[in-house]
């Protein structure tokens, strides 16, 4: 999602319908990343707003040269992080909304479109978010910023505040757990 540096100009200047436009630019996916990671919408709700305020205070640090989505992206995962921390007792799951659409084309051609594939593919996904359901949250933490938000080792690390090796030791024994646990699945599936 590339934002016209006009805007964030605009925005570094406190313009409100230059806020407004961002708001709503970013407004679904905003919520789906943050309802990811709380699975309330009231929470996502709330987590939502709070970056928006981190966004509005922070805009004039901001280097319009930058590309916008992963600073905005940083301040979510933070914020969520943060929100999670503070809120131990609640058990992190995935969203289908959010992780559906990363799965799913949707510009196919019709002969393309084949029904068979798209059943197995659909159910194989299934199979996939219930096995990162089961993960442990650091394992779940780091898979998600991998392979669902696609983050570098280094972006995860500087995210997570921790250092890179453990960053890849950990993704390496979450794939090793996913990877037993699918086998496991599709095999009691064959």
């Amino acid at each position: 999602m590339e934002i016209d540096k006009e805007i964030l100009k605009r925005c570094k200047k406190y313009d409100r319908a230059s806020f407004s436009q961002l708001f709503h630019l970013y407004e679904k996916y905003l919520y789906n990343l943050c309802y990811g990671y709380t699975q309330n919408t009231s929470d996502a709700m709330d987590l939502v707003q709070e970056i928006y305020i981190k966004v509005f205070k922070n805009i004039k640090n901001f280097d319009e040269n930058l590309p916008f989505h992963p600073w905005v992206r940083k301040i979510s995962v933070n914020t969520c992080l943060n929100f999670k921390r503070d809120n131990r007792g609640n058990v992190m799951s995935l969203n289908s909304k959010y992780y559906d659409s990363e799965f799913e084309e949707e510009d196919r051609l019709a002969e393309d479109y084949n029904m068979e594939q798209e059943v197995v593919n659909r159910i194989n996904n299934e199979v996939v978010k219930e096995s990162i359901k089961k993960l442990t949250y650091d394992y779940r933490m780091v898979i998600m910023l991998r392979y669902y938000e696609d983050l570098s080792y280094d972006e995860i690390a500087s995210v997570l505040d921790m250092p890179i090796g453990t960053v890849k030791t950990k993704i390496y024994r979450a794939k090793n757990v996913l990877k037993k646990s699918l086998e496991k699945k599709l095999e009691v599936k064959k």
